[in-house]
């Protein structure tokens, strides 16, 4: 039965084609660069994934701040179109860095056993660039239609 990292990152323990050769007599060296690529991707993710928040959750506060200031005088976009940026960025925010902290796990399970490997992810970063589109032309759709209707 293949474990889901297998199944996700192409990984298995033996890699096509092994059965036909000898097993390594001499361990598999692994380079300390490795680990620290490893990292640098992580953080690199995480980068990412924080700065979207943080974007976010400053636009969402200000544009509440100075809804709460304005009271219902002009405005770029309704509180409905702030609130549904809010609700669709930071949860890719946290799914990006839950993403990041499952696969830096997995990778680094498999550096420690010396596990030889495809350590390239095929699906994950295409599925989350898909969600951040989708998000935001969700969010642009949103923001022409309400900055067409209000007066």
């Amino acid at each position: 039965m293949a474990h889901i990292s297998d199944v996700l990152f192409g990984t298995s323990l033996s890699t096509p084609g092994a059965r036909l050769q000898l097993p390594r007599k001499v361990p598999l060296r692994i380079e300390p660069k490795t680990y620290f690529a490893n990292e640098r991707t992580f953080l690199a993710w995480l980068h990412m994934a924080v700065t979207m928040g943080g974007i976010t959750t400053a636009l969402v506060s200000f544009a509440v701040e100075e809804q709460n200031k304005a009271g219902s005088g002009s405005r770029a976009v309704s509180a409905w179109t702030t609130k549904l940026i809010g609700c669709l960025l930071l949860p890719m925010s946290v799914i990006i860095t839950a993403y990041a902290l499952f696969t830096f796990i997995n990778r680094s399970r498999n550096i420690e056993k010396k596990q030889m490997g495809f350590y390239h992810d095929q699906f994950g970063p295409v599925i989350l660039a898909g969600l951040v589109l989708l998000s935001l032309l969700i969010i642009l759709v949103t923001s022409i239609i309400d900055f067409a209707t209000l007066p």
